[in-house]
Parts: structure tokens; sequence; C-alpha cells
């Protein structure tokens, strides 16, 4: 096993292809909220392996390089013979399609602070799946979340 680079820059996704180009793996601190609620910007932190076209799947957590050269970690929604989309977990809309050539690396592993979350736990699966089917709703969801945290935090200081 290789040993894993710790990244804070988000602009260092060059380094990363670098990294990943040499068969080693990248582990990047969140930065956004994008991903919220399955990555909380600047606690958790994703680590980027190598990956395929044929090897990705639904579900999978994806480095992506954009047209215009920006890089973006967002979820693979579908995926077709020769083309896929993605979707940020907080977002509705879908961005796509999007050609094998410009998938960076996969994400199989999440670190909340210091605890490691395999993104093939069952658990994760499931709960991917289920966001993924809730994908027209999630601005509803995130609302209501937000603001039952917000009443809890309020009652818990008094």
């Amino acid at each position: 096993m290789h040993e894993v680079k710790k990244i804070k820059a988000a602009g260092l996704f060059s380094l990363v292809t670098e990294l990943l180009d040499q068969g080693q793996s990248a582990r990047i601190i969140v930065s956004g909220n994008s991903m919220y609620p399955f990555l909380r910007d600047g606690i958790d932190s994703a680590e980027f392996t190598k990956s395929s076209f044929e090897q990705v799947r639904r579900g999978d957590i994806v480095l992506i390089r954009r047209t215009d050269g920006y890089y973006v970690m967002h979820r693979i929604f579908r995926k077709k013979k020769n083309s896929f989309f993605i979707v940020g977990d907080a977002q509705q809309w879908i961005e796509g399609p999007l050609t094998p050539n410009q998938l960076i690396a996969v994400v199989p592993v999440i670190w909340r602070k210091e605890k490691r979350i395999l993104c093939s736990n069952r658990w994760w699966c499931l709960l991917v799946r289920l966001w993924l089917i809730l994908r027209p709703f999630r601005y509803f969801i995130l609302k209501v979340y937000r603001k039952i945290r917000k009443l809890y935090k309020k009652s818990s200081k008094s």
C-alpha cells in the first residue's frame, strides 16, 4: 500500500494527477459545500485513487476535469456506454455528458476527522442510493435539516 499524501489546497490538483499517475493516492480536505451532507467543508477529507471509466459506477464519488480546466469532485449520477453524468450531493442539477478522458480519480475512502469510512460500506452505499433517488427533494430536505439543527444548537446552549 502506498503512503497517503495530505494536500489542503484545491489548487494543487495538477500535483494530485501527477501522484495518481505514479500509482500513489492523495488525500485532500474537502472545500466547498456541494457534497454536503456526505462531505463537510473543512472537516472531512477524500482519498483519491486512479480509476478507469470501466471501473466506476453510479454513486461513486469522482474527480473530473471540466473542459475549462476546473476540477470538481461530485458523484456519478448516470453512466452510459461512452459518457457519464455527475451531481453534487447538495445539488439538484446534473452535469454532463462528460467523457471518459475527463475522469481523473475515484474516491474509495472518506476521512471524517481521523475516522476512515469506506465508500464500499453497505450502510454508506444504501444512504448514497437513497440520496440519489431523493435528488429532486434535496433542497427541501436540507432546508428542514438545517432548521432542526439550528433549533437543536439553540436549545443545547440554554
